[in-house]
């Protein structure tokens, strides 16, 4: 069995999708259309080429986990409360965490055979890890700007393991042909400020989950939260490659009152926590006064 055959029986083992592709550098144009841009970083060179993180990278082992959604602080509303949605962010058990620990193993698993050099990304600032997802084989790119996968959809995590492993092209995915059907436009049509474009590029800047992170916000940019306290799942709730996934509603005054105590308590096992308690509550403010 060689490494990558090690490899896919890892994932294969863990319930996770696994592909592997060469580390040679992005095409810069791609850029154009990726998401989130205001969370990475703006030298181009530790976006696009993985020998500026590894040095002699050669292959990336790209690793998409499933979401697990914890039920723990679901619907802490009732139907005549002024409610809220929390989106997988802050329901979710920390993707970073998960992840990375996949990864580790995987790494540590590949070590027992042969010796390399390695990095492990997951929700890098620097290279942009759906493009070598798709460059992988894990999916295909949606026109809600996600990698869409036949095994989870949109509800996944993506981790990168760089190394200095040559690249087996025996390994190597062949990157699917399907796609978002011709016609769909339901998650163009259900982002309530028009962020998704039909050339699946994101205008970040009318995206509510950004908005909900972003630092300092207008009188305008508050009005376009849409009652969403922390992310936001719009476009993977409607996508048809999707299962239908609980929501989770929450009464904006629980959050005003909550300590900074309670929030950890309550949410430290997610990834939203990390933002602090007093954002968090600005969006409870601006949820209880649209």
């Amino acid at each position: 069995m060689d490494i990558y055959e090690i490899a896919q029986a890892f994932a294969a083992t863990h319930n996770c999708m696994l592909g592997i592709c060469d580390a040679s550098p992005l095409d810069v144009a791609h850029l154009a259309k990726s998401t989130f841009v205001p969370f990475v970083s703006r030298d181009i060179k530790k976006r696009t080429d993985p020998s500026a993180i590894l040095p002699g990278a050669q292959s990336i082992i790209v690793l998409g986990v499933g979401t697990s959604q914890n039920t723990s602080v679901q619907n802490h509303a009732n139907n005549t409360e002024n409610i809220a949605q929390l989106s997988s962010l802050g329901t979710n058990d920390d993707y970073h965490i998960k992840v990375k620990s996949s990864l580790g193993e995987l790494k540590n698993e590949l070590l027992q055979h042969t010796s390399f050099k390695y990095k492990i990304l997951v929700d890098s600032p620097t290279l942009d890890e759906r493009a070598f997802a798709l460059r992988a084989g894990i999916g295909f790119f949606g026109r809600n700007g996600l990698i869409i996968s036949p095994q989870f959809g949109t509800r996944f995590n993506i981790g990168l393991l760089l190394t200095d492993i040559p690249l087996n092209t025996a390994a190597v995915l062949s990157v699917p042909q399907t796609g978002c059907p011709p016609h769909c436009r339901l998650c163009i049509d259900a982002c309530p400020n028009g962020a998704l474009q039909p050339d699946h590029s994101l205008d970040t800047a009318r995206c509510i989950s950004y908005l909900t992170q972003k630092r300092e916000r207008t009188t305008e940019e508050e009005a376009m939260l849409h009652n969403q306290l922390y992310g936001c799942d719009i476009c993977q709730d409607i996508c048809p490659f999707n299962a239908p996934c609980a929501k989770t509603y929450i009464n904006p005054q629980a959050w005003l009152a909550m300590s900074d105590a309670a929030f950890a308590e309550m949410y430290s096992y997610t990834a939203m926590l990390w933002q602090g308690a007093a954002l968090l509550r600005r969006n409870a403010k601006a949820a209880e006064e649209s």
